[in-house]
């Protein structure tokens, strides 16, 4: 990684899912180990983020983060009953 892909860091943009200002570090790790799955729409106008991307992540990581589908609206809810009913019976027990 060069060291000017960390100038990118403090840019901030309004972001279209939380509905407030964020910086491009935050997009960096928005899903945990991975970058926010929208970034590449997001920052593409302000920079090369495609490039900065693949040089950040490496090509496992960035296929992860931008080429593979999103999880519909309803598997992502069905995932979160799961995990809270996983959390709900490890709390009672």
């Amino acid at each position: 990684m060069d060291d000017t892909d960390n100038c990118f860091d403090d840019l901030e943009i309004r972001c279209p899912r939380l509905g407030g200002p964020v910086t491009f570090a935050y997009c960096l790790v928005e899903a945990v180990s991975l970058p926010c799955s929208r970034a590449l729409m997001c920052w593409s106008h302000r920079f090369d983020a495609i490039s900065l991307f693949q040089r950040r992540l490496g090509p496992e990581k960035f296929r992860l983060a931008f080429q593979t589908p999103p999880k519909s609206r309803m598997d992502s809810i069905l995932e979160l009953i799961e995990r809270a009913k996983k959390t709900n019976s490890e709390a009672s027990e």
